[in-house]
């Protein structure tokens, strides 16, 4: 998988949250993350296990269910950070908590073929 990159900015008024990273389900763990912060913000990483998607269990995008990361670096966290997750989820989010700068996130699965 390329690394892909994701952003929010200003949570000033209300959280924000970027757009959704989706997994390679047929590529193994782990995934690396770096998470870099521009101007005052706290933010989350997030994962979820439920998919749009799914032929056989599909769960609307406004209904997805949104966990922190089990990983505390990334968890309601104001500074730049760099972390992984030991097996991929099937999607990822950073939520912009709150702050009136921005955070980019970008992530990078371990790839079982070239990219």
């Amino acid at each position: 998988m390329r690394p892909i990159t994701v952003t929010a900015s200003d949570a000033s008024v209300t959280p924000q949250a970027s757009s959704l990273v989706r997994f390679d389900d047929w590529a193994p763990g782990p995934v690396s993350l770096q998470v870099t912060v521009t101007g005052t913000v706290n933010y989350t990483v997030q994962t979820s296990m439920d998919d749009p998607n799914s032929p056989t269990d599909p769960v609307a995008v406004g209904s997805m269910t949104w966990i922190p990361s089990t990983d505390t670096t990334v968890v309601g966290q104001s500074a730049s950070k760099s972390s992984t997750f030991a097996a991929a989820p099937i999607f990822a989010r950073v939520l912009l908590n709150s702050g009136n700068g921005s955070v980019s996130a970008t992530f990078l699965q371990l790839s079982n073929g070239p990219i």
